[in-house]
């Protein structure tokens, strides 16, 4: 049982460095290149992008990457776009 939960908490350890190394994304895609959507989608998996949603009728895909490598997905071929998202908090009261 110890070992088990000793490998449990390693595994939430890690998921959680994951995510601390990543963040959310909107990449817009070239509507010259909607033919091609699921062929950048591929690529985009390839380059390290994660957690994927890709929303063809809008033209974008969102996911969660590490910011090493958002040259990467700027780099292929379709891609018109890539911003980091940003969240907003309200105050607390």
């Amino acid at each position: 049982m110890y070992r088990r939960r000793a490998h449990d908490e390693r595994c939430v350890h890690t998921m959680a460095s994951e995510k601390l190394t990543s963040i959310d994304v909107t990449v817009r895609i070239d509507k010259a290149h909607a033919a091609r959507m699921d062929e950048i989608v591929r690529s985009l998996k390839s380059k390290g992008l994660g957690d994927v949603e890709a929303h063809a009728r809008f033209m974008i895909v969102n996911g969660r990457v590490n910011p090493a490598r958002l040259d990467d997905l700027k780099g292929i071929e379709g891609v018109a776009d890539v911003r980091a998202d940003r969240t907003y908090r309200a105050q607390g009261s």
